[in-house]
């Protein structure tokens, strides 16, 4: 009976281990909770798998979960009533024992103490332009606070609701983590939608312009790509913008590309425990966006779900950014294959034979022509046979 109670509790324990939270054990009244649900988390976790209880008794709170940065937040406005509750995370996707399958999660916690000075609302962002938080103070006076983001400053609140403006005008794309007041708040600048104004004498391309691959959960795999200056001119002050907690790019910066030149780079994931993996590479210069690159990236545990490398084409010609060269020309570099033939990356040249071949056609004429001359000279020339008579007209004479 021991062995079988020892081996029920060794199967336990991957199951208790394999998910956690940054969850504490005690909140004041009216507190905001923001917590990180750790652990290999396949697919996100949605607002109806979410339950706070009290004893047995569900509680209404104010709460949501997202995905940001490839990490799961929760955050929730605790309940003003001190008790002890618990939450409740259902159908979690996870590994146990190497094994995809769904959990469900619980912990406790303790609400007691007197009442929060102040709550935030929401506990984390996701946005690309300004936003505003709503802090609402508990007290009867005035309250300051500082902040950190976009930059430092000081706060006072006033009793109630304040609503507080962020800007995200200096404020590049990415993950970062906010403190505001007690609270550290996670946010997430997406892409700005840069202005496209691309002068005429500039002609950049970048090769292949999307990625899209089905991968093994877990399987590191890198990808690379050609940024081709075709114009007359060097460009200089160039950057990327990418999310750089999905993806690195080496080299990592990129300053000038000369006229009539390219640069090889080659982008890895940083993330792939399973959760589809999507985003753009942008190249921008003073602001403007010149070419972007798409990067769409599946997983899945199926060896025979995932895309051949060597045997698939999986882009067509314009998506690689290439042309098709004609019959008399040449591509300048090997040709790729694609979704709708061989496909030249670089530049189509005409053939030498195709370009020395008018010599031979004229050639071929003036000797036709030659031979035409002599044969009709030779014609000319050609004495007439002497005229035979027949012998009916011998026999006409008188």
């Amino acid at each position: 009976m021991r062995w079988m109670l020892f081996a029920f509790l060794i199967i336990l324990i991957p199951l208790a281990s394999s998910i956690s939270t940054t969850l504490l054990p005690n909140y004041q009244p009216g507190e905001t909770m923001i917590i990180e649900i750790q652990g290999n988390i396949l697919e996100p976790i949605f607002p109806s798998d979410i339950l706070f209880k009290r004893a047995h008794v569900a509680v209404a709170v104010n709460y949501d979960v997202k995905r940001i940065g490839g990490k799961s937040y929760l955050y929730a406005q605790v309940p003003s009533t001190p008790n002890n509750y618990t939450l409740f995370i259902n159908n979690i996707a996870t590994t146990v024992n190497g094994i995809v399958t769904k959990i469900n999660y619980n912990q406790t916690f303790t609400v007691s103490g007197n009442m929060s000075e102040y709550s935030i609302s929401p506990g984390f962002i996701i946005e690309d332009k300004d936003f505003i938080l709503t802090i609402t103070s508990n007290l009867d006076q005035p309250l300051t606070i500082n902040l950190d983001f976009p930059q430092e400053r000081a706060v006072t609140l006033q009793p109630g609701a304040n609503p507080i403006k962020m800007s995200i005008e200096f404020v590049g794309p990415g993950v970062y983590l906010a403190k505001i007041g007690k609270y550290t708040v996670p946010l997430q600048i997406k892409f700005i939608n840069f202005p496209q104004n691309i002068s005429d004498n500039i002609s950049i391309s970048i090769a292949p312009q999307a990625f899209k691959e089905t991968l093994l959960t877990n399987q590191e795999k890198t990808y690379n790509f050609t940024i081709k200056n075709s114009g007359e001119f060097d460009l200089n002050n160039l950057y990327f913008i990418f999310d750089q907690t999905l993806f690195d790019i080496t080299p990592s910066q990129i300053t000038s590309i000369q006229s009539n030149s390219s640069q090889e780079f080659t982008l890895s994931l940083k993330r792939n425990s399973g959760l589809p993996l999507s985003g753009e590479i942008f190249l921008a210069k003073d602001s403007n966006i010149l070419v972007n690159l798409t990067i769409n990236i599946t997983f899945t545990n199926n060896q025979s779900q995932t895309t051949n490398n060597t045997n698939e084409n999986r882009y067509y010609c314009s998506e690689l950014g290439g042309k098709f060269c004609s019959a008399t020309e040449t591509c300048s570099t090997k040709p790729t294959s694609s979704l709708d033939g061989s496909c030249c990356t670089g530049v189509c040249k005409a053939n030498e034979e195709s370009s020395n071949s008018w010599i031979a056609y004229v050639s071929i004429l003036v000797v036709l022509i030659i031979l035409f001359l002599i044969y009709r000279s030779y014609k000319k020339a050609k004495i007439p046979k002497p005229k035979t008579l027949s012998i009916n007209s011998i026999l006409k004479k008188p």
